[in-house]
């Protein structure tokens, strides 16, 4: 028979014991909820070794500038300074980021990389600064409706798509503004290439345009290159070697 002296120092009656919760070897133990684990489900990041918030919010809140740009551009970012950091310790120096700025045909001035390596600080930046500096720039691009317009200047029928040889010529002549230099036929080619293709026989090719199917380049493929989708409207571009008729 258990009695109020086996538990111990303390006087128990009897009569309050629930003898529901009572074992073999006493009172059953009392369950615990453990404690969650602070870095259960969090992602490593490669080359920092520490866990990463969600995507989401991995490096800035809503109001960023990174958070202004879409996730394909965002994901080539990313890309890119993983080729960058040749040995993996998550950082990449002051050459790498001009190497990256002049890929993106972005200025690599001093004064631009001022913004990557303040003063005073080490000349090394770390994925999160690398993408938060670099979105700042691009975030200050002319807008996508903007380059559009621009381009559809040249472009006579309304079909997306501008006389290749008008614009290269218009390019080489533009004056470049202060502090920058004038483009170059290999830098003009170079941004050009891959968004070419030859004028269909569309309802504007008649008696006037004969036979002859002028090169063209396609700026609505271009501008959403650029801002990192896939096609103007977000849907994607049909890429052929011909305009659509």
């Amino acid at each position: 028979m258990l009695t109020p002296s086996r538990l111990g120092p303390s006087a128990v009656s009897t009569s309050t014991l629930d003898t529901s919760k009572w074992t073999a070897r006493g009172l059953s133990p009392t369950y615990r909820e453990p404690e969650p684990s602070p870095t259960k489900g969090a992602k490593l990041s490669p080359g920092f070794g520490g866990p990463l918030k969600s995507a989401g919010a991995s490096y800035s809140n809503d109001n960023s500038a990174l958070s202004q740009l879409p996730p394909a551009q965002v994901r080539e970012l990313r890309e890119g300074f993983q080729i960058l950091d040749r040995d993996s310790d998550g950082q990449v120096g002051r050459e790498d980021v001009a190497d990256m700025l002049t890929q993106l045909g972005l200025s690599s001035t001093n004064s631009e990389l001022t913004a990557f390596f303040p003063p005073s600080t080490s000349q090394t930046v770390t994925l999160p600064t690398f993408l938060n500096s670099l979105a700042t720039l691009l975030t200050t691009l002319s807008p996508t409706p903007e380059l559009l317009n621009a381009f559809s200047a040249f472009d006579e029928d309304d079909s997306g798509q501008a006389d290749y040889a008008e614009l290269r010529d218009a390019l080489l002549n533009t004056a470049p503004d202060s502090g920058e230099h004038p483009l170059t036929e290999r830098e003009i080619d170079r941004v050009m290439s891959g968004f070419t293709g030859r004028r269909a026989f569309g309802k504007h090719s008649g008696a006037m345009g004969g036979n002859r199917r002028a090169e063209v380049f396609k700026y609505h493929e271009f501008v959403a290159s650029v801002a990192g989708g896939s096609g103007p409207d977000g849907k994607g571009e049909k890429n052929n070697d011909d305009a659509d008729e």
